[in-house]
């Protein structure tokens, strides 16, 4: 994987693609008040998987991103549901869900730490259990994540100090 400032292509992915679509429409939710962001996802997830797989995938899906949500320390950003490309959180989101698909714990815990901040072990042994179990339903519903190298953390992890344009991940 590489970074490049053009639109990202990890979005034509449909394991990438569910879990960032997942994540802005369920953190817009949070953020607009509005049920329509999540009832969006909700289309998204069954359409793409049908209603049981879609259900199962959306209820680790929620609980992961509201344990994130609750327990980092600074404001995420995400793009719009429909833009190509992707924030560092949503870089840095996807790394994490990643890392535990392929047993990196290491990586996994540098994402975590990234995206949420030094928030203390306990939200973050939550944080990296909600993604544990979100990169499992993953997988049981057949949907592969690539891995995402710890060096691929480091750099946008160096981006996002660096106040550079948005990361983008791209294969």
């Amino acid at each position: 994987m590489q970074f490049s400032n053009k639109p990202a292509d990890i979005l034509n992915r449909r394991a990438e693609r569910l879990v960032v679509h997942g994540f802005r429409n369920w953190m817009a939710g949070y953020e607009q008040g509005d049920i329509q962001c999540w009832e969006n996802a909700w289309r998204e997830y069954s359409q793409v998987l049908g209603a049981s797989d879609g259900r199962l995938l959306l209820t680790e899906l929620q609980y992961w991103v509201r344990i994130v949500r609750d327990v980092t320390l600074r404001e995420l950003q995400c793009l719009p549901y429909c833009c190509r490309y992707l924030a560092h959180d949503e870089c840095m989101a996807l790394s994490l869900i990643s890392s535990y698909q392929h047993r990196d714990r290491g990586t996994a815990q540098a994402a975590a730490i990234y995206l949420c901040g030094q928030c203390g072990r306990d939200p973050l042994d939550l944080v990296n259990d909600a993604s544990s179990s979100f990169a499992a339903a993953l997988s049981k519903t057949g949907n592969y994540l690539l891995p995402v190298p710890g060096e691929v953390i480091e750099d946008i992890a160096q981006r996002a100090q660096s106040g550079s344009e948005q990361a983008l991940i791209r294969h």
